[in-house]
């Protein structure tokens, strides 16, 4: 009884297997669903250098994903090309090519956020000289 019941397991297990290999998992590979587009959704791309195209990407691809989740926006680094594609309605699009920018430009030196750089996505505070360091954490890795 034991032997058949293992029998059983990898029969299974090779349905499932062929199930995936068939092509059943393309449906799920999908790109992502055209419902819910705007009528201003496009495509904007940005040529950038082999430095920012790794500043973006981020370790293991972590900060290209938050800048497409806060913005709201897909966005695809052609890394041969050197070349950020940006999907999404207009004001997304906007927004995410201001967060990319935000991030290439901190690999170059401290970066100025004003009001005139609120896009309804912005909440300024003040922060004291002296808990600025408690606020960005050691050596700025808490608050960027």
């Amino acid at each position: 009884a034991f032997s058949s019941r293992g029998e059983d397991r990898s029969r299974s297990r090779d349905k499932e297997r062929s199930r995936s290999r068939d092509g059943g998992r393309k449906d799920s590979r999908s790109p992502s669903p055209k419902k819910n587009r705007s009528e201003d959704y496009g495509v904007d791309t940005m040529k950038i250098t082999d430095d920012d195209a790794a500043f973006i990407l981020g370790k293991g691809g972590r900060t290209k994903e938050k800048i497409s989740k806060v913005s709201g926006a897909e966005i695809e680094l052609f890394e041969r090309d050197l070349i950020l594609e940006i999907r999404g309605s207009k004001m997304v699009r906007r927004r995410a090519k201001k967060y990319c920018k935000g991030v290439m430009d901190q690999r170059t030196g401290p970066v100025s956020v004003t009001q005139d750089d609120d896009d309804d996505d912005l909440t300024m505070i003040s922060v004291p000289q002296e808990a600025v360091g408690f606020v960005t954490g050691r050596a700025g890795n808490f608050l960027r």
